[in-house]
């Protein structure tokens, strides 16, 4: 993160590129690439797997019914059967999920 922050300041003295000097635009920019809805990847793995890789990508935590454990890290998402999965709980806090994502949620069936 210092890296884009040393780079941004830098491009602040480039006339040409008055953006640079709003490091809030890259952010709103990088959360919208996150939460853009990929209906061909809920076709291919199914609704509860593409909402949980959303969800973790956005920084939120997902908890599967019949596991106690929070899922945190979108690199350990579990394997097997991609139905075995159902969603239980979401724990968007701190998250940058955005409504323009909510579409994942329309597909998924989130258990009770």
């Amino acid at each position: 993160m210092m890296l884009f922050g040393k780079v941004s300041q830098q491009l602040c003295g480039i006339k040409k590129l008055p953006w640079s000097c709003d490091s809030r635009y890259f952010w709103g920019w990088l959360n919208a690439v996150f939460n853009k809805v990929d209906y061909d990847r809920i076709r291919d793995v199914g609704p509860d797997r593409a909402a949980s890789e959303w969800l973790l990508r956005c920084g939120a935590m997902v908890r599967y019914h019949g596991q106690e454990r929070w899922q945190t890290d979108y690199n350990h998402l579990p394997t097997g059967p991609l139905d075995k999965y159902k969603i239980q709980a979401i724990d968007a806090t701190n998250s940058c999920i955005m409504s323009i994502g909510f579409d994942h949620m329309e597909t998924s069936n989130i258990c009770c």
